[in-house]
């Protein structure tokens, strides 16, 4: 039997997104209790629709050792310093905050597909749109 291991989301846009959906549809261990999003996503509607909870960063603090890993997809430094700040505050040593270059190595074990970087430039979010194309058949 595998272990389970209870995981967060924070930041649900485009990359969030298909880590979220990568996640959602393997038997991988990963147990998606909850997930941080502000604004009405593609992927804030696909949690609520599979029944995860949306919380607030004070909620998922709350949950304290309840989650294993927190994958910070929000590309935000400022984030990464208050939910550390946080963490440490409630004496949470146990939940580890997962940088984005964290979930990439997690998820090249879940997928052959190409996870498209956080922060992207304008010619960067060019290609990834070329590649996702090519992967459907849209361009050759």
């Amino acid at each position: 039997m595998n272990e389970e291991h209870n995981v967060a989301i924070a930041g649900l846009g485009r990359v969030g997104t298909l880590f979220l959906k990568q996640i959602l549809s393997c038997d991988c261990g990963l147990n998606v209790v909850c997930v941080l999003e502000a604004l009405d996503t593609p992927g804030k509607q696909l949690a609520e629709e599979k029944g995860i909870r949306v919380v607030s960063l004070d909620e998922l603090i709350q949950l304290g050792v309840g989650v294993d890993v927190i994958f910070d997809m929000t590309g935000s430094c400022d984030f990464k310093a208050e939910i550390q700040r946080k963490l440490n505050d409630s004496y949470n040593s146990y939940t580890a905050v997962a940088p984005p270059t964290i979930a990439r190595m997690v998820w090249s074990f879940l997928s052959d597909e190409y996870l498209p970087s956080i922060h992207s430039s304008k010619h960067q979010a060019m290609v990834d749109s070329l590649l996702e194309q090519a992967r459907a058949g849209v361009v050759k």
